[in-house]
């Protein structure tokens, strides 16, 4: 039967039958479903549907009987899954023929070939290759072994396409492919390429023996590698189909036993986190691209110059241990540059991408599986890259702490293209990276197994996030790296993602990349779980809300958290901060002066009491506390602003001016100043002078009138009451900013 309907309709269609599907408006989705079958070659698809809408009616006609059904919510279930596997079924019937996809190319591909056959070849290889591999060092045909290493490769890609592009997956299948992953005499990687085959089907249509082929892997394998890749892809997969998974009842024993791994409870909160933290990937993409590198770039010719200049050699060691070139690295801004670099890297962030995202265009990555692929020496790409001596730089990229296997393999693809004088000097380095590897090795002894689990889930999830921004073809799969990565409510897995330690591990991160709404959301879930909160859960909820700008809500939770500590000094500053912006200057004057009563004597909240007086309208006394500022803080004069302004509101003008005049001569005048220096020229009649203070503020503004005629009018009703008509001012205003006008 021809089709029809064109892709973007028949896309359309399908998405008009899962709302209707996840709205449990059944019969409107099996009547759609129905003229998006008739569409179809496929009788059995019809049939099949027909069965289930048989089923469909047969509940509701003894629903309407009132007859009782205890396996109601269980037939209806199994309705709900054969109406989403028939939709997409039918979808792939529609398209498969013609669609240039990369799934109905590889079913097109594949579709007479069976994956019991495509193992069985599998295997033969790999047994061929140990069987190469077996003789003496010496002794071994180089060639033929990195021949049979290149067919096992395109044999493993084979099999990673055959697992993902089949659906729904066959009982046979399935079978297969749990004895082929839990083989442990078949090589890891393609073990774990199998594991990642089954997420990458799911991030295409839901497929429920693929999502408990993944469960029972974490639940039976012993091997870290595979079980970690598995539980970041079931995480990944029950987050995008919540609903789906919500409505099977199969799926629950098979996650009861999974919970019962004893790491699971700590690995679902590993990687969580981990999958969070991609969120902050832009962020920290943008300060090592535009703030970090740019100034370490910049610096780097004139520090080279320099030390060429003494005729040294440019060794990072000997660099370390001369005083002089430490001063010159950190006159030159590199150091503070280098320290925030390490600084990111230690905090598990993603600081190569940037560089390796131009690295992803070799043919290498044109193949599909080649993004999930684990790194291992044994690969051809790694075999071809290095040379039989360079042992050096081929350990350094396998123990690099802080390289993702898909960056691992850019670097060996680039390092084709590197002359060979540069290689020694790569080798040299290396050396010295090894010997810091060993002595961080030394230091993590304790937490190996824990430091082991999370490097390969933080690998893991790295080459997903280059995989799901950077493949051509990405935008066929689910966006699983775009969503909000909220794993909170998971079902049947609540008492692991909704665990307090997991939910404040979360919320801190959030909280300290400026993620306010996200921390609001956690912290808020945290106190409905724990029983006992820690107060200070309620401080950083407030201090969230405040950054959002929602301040009753930060005063509520500040004012909470005092009842449990009522001295403590960031708190009461915050709460006293909040009433200022409230304009409730009284209040906020009583929490500055029990910071007083706690620690007096110091110059920021003398300051701030001040200026709660004068939003208060107590001018002379805020003036008190300014001069007391001043006396206290004299290196720094924090305090000659608002000596100045109180002086001018006073009508002490001569003070006034005298104060402004010593801000101009500091050469730390700002827009303010100027603006503040002219409003006592004007009220004592000096125009000229006044317009060039406004001018000068002017300029401060990169020449932008409406600003400088926002900021003047912001003080019109203090001119006012200083004498001044509206009409005047505006007019001084039009003079100042027409340059070709003479004042005299």
């Amino acid at each position: 039967m021809p089709n029809e309907l064109s892709p973007q309709e028949i896309q359309k269609r399908r998405n008009q039958i899962v709302d209707c599907i996840d709205s449990q408006q059944l019969n409107q989705a099996i009547r759609l479903l129905s003229e998006l079958a008739a569409q179809t070659p496929l009788v059995t698809l019809r049939e099949r549907l027909e069965q289930v809408k048989m089923s469909y009616d047969f509940m509701l006609r003894y629903l309407s009987q009132g007859i009782l059904d205890p396996q109601r919510d269980d037939v209806l279930n199994h309705i709900i899954g054969q109406l989403g596997t028939l939709t997409d079924q039918c979808v792939i019937a529609l398209l498969e023929r013609e669609s240039p996809q990369v799934i109905y190319a590889r079913r097109r591909e594949l579709s007479g070939t069976s994956l019991s056959h495509l193992l069985a070849e599998y295997r033969t290889q790999v047994n061929k290759l140990t069987l190469l591999g077996s003789v003496e060092e010496s002794q071994r045909d180089r060639a033929a072994m990195l021949q049979v290493m290149k067919t096992c490769e395109q044999a493993e890609t084979t099999i990673f396409n055959k697992v993902w592009s089949t659906f729904p997956t066959p009982h046979g299948d399935a079978e297969i492919i749990a004895q082929f992953i839990a083989d442990q005499t078949m090589p890891q990687p393609a073990r774990c390429l199998a594991v990642m085959a089954l997420f990458l089907g799911l991030m295409t249509f839901y497929d429920e023996t693929k999502l408990i082929l993944l469960i029972d892997t974490y639940t039976a394998s012993n091997d870290a590698q595979v079980q970690l890749r598995a539980i970041i892809s079931i995480l990944l997969v029950m987050n995008s189909y919540r609903r789906r998974v919500e409505q099977s009842r199969v799926l629950r024993s098979h996650i009861n036993a999974m919970t019962e791994v004893s790491t699971f409870a700590d690995d679902v909160a590993m990687v969580m986190y981990r999958l969070i933290s991609t969120r902050n990937t832009d962020r920290v993409t943008r300060q090592v691209t535009q703030d970090i590198m740019p100034d370490i770039i910049k610096a780097s010719p004139e520090l080279i110059s320099k030390l060429r200049n003494r005729r040294a050699e440019i060794d990072p060691d000997v660099l370390e241990a001369n005083p002089e070139w430490q001063k010159m690295l950190e006159d030159n801004g590199v150091a503070s540059k280098m320290e925030q670099f390490s600084q990111l890297q230690q905090e598990g962030n993603d600081v190569f991408i940037s560089t390796f995202s131009r690295l992803k265009t070799f043919p290498f990555f044109h193949t599909l599986s080649n993004w999930f692929l684990p790194y291992h020496s044994d690969h051809s790409v790694v075999q071809e890259s290095f040379a039989d001596d360079d042992h050096l730089l081929r350990d350094m990229v396998a123990r690099a702490p802080f390289m993702c296997n898909s960056d691992r393999y850019s670097f060996c693809l680039t390092l084709r293209g590197i002359p060979e004088s540069q290689r020694q000097l790569m080798r040299i380095q290396s050396q010295q990276q090894m010997d810091q590897l060993d002595e961080m090795k030394a230091e993590q002894v304790v937490e190996k197994l824990n430091l082991q689990r999370d490097t390969i889930a933080t690998r893991c999830v790295q080459d997903l996030y280059r995989f799901f921004k950077l493949f051509s073809r990405r935008r066929e799969f689910l966006p699983a790296m775009d969503s909000d990565m909220d794993f909170t409510g998971m079902p049947y897995l609540s008492a692991y993602t909704d665990a307090p330690e997991t939910l404040m591990l979360i919320a801190e991160f959030y909280l300290k990349n400026e993620f306010d709404q996200d921390a609001v959301h956690y912290y808020t879930l945290l106190l409905g779980v724990q029983q006992h909160t820690d107060p200070i859960v309620l401080q950083k909820l407030g201090f969230a809300h405040e950054r959002l700008g929602n301040i009753r809500e930060a005063l509520k939770q500040y004012k909470r958290y005092e009842l449990a500590n009522d001295e403590d000094l960031w708190t009461l500053r915050h709460i006293a901060g909040c009433y200022r912006v409230l304009h409730k200057p009284d209040k906020a004057l009583e929490y500055y002066e029990r910071i007083d009563q706690i620690k007096p004597g110091q110059v920021s909240n003398t300051l701030n009491m001040g200026h709660a007086l004068l939003e208060n309208g107590r001018t002379d006394e805020a003036l008190q506390y300014y001069f007391k500022a001043d006396l206290m803080d004299e290196s720094k004069h924090r305090a000659w602003r608002p000596i100045a302004w109180c002086s001018f509101l006073l009508g002490n003008d001569e003070r006034s001016l005298d104060y402004y005049n010593r801000i101009m001569d500091s050469g730390k005048a700002t827009m303010s100043d100027h603006i503040n220096r002219g409003h006592v020229h004007l009220c004592n009649h000096r125009v000229a002078d006044a317009i060039a203070d406004y001018r000068q503020a002017l300029a401060l503004t990169d020449h932008n009138a409406a600003t400088l005629r926002e900021s003047i009018l912001e003080d019109l009703p203090h001119l006012q009451a200083r004498g001044l008509s509206e009409q005047d001012i505006r007019l001084v205003i039009d003079a100042t900013i027409q340059p070709s006008s003479s004042v005299e």
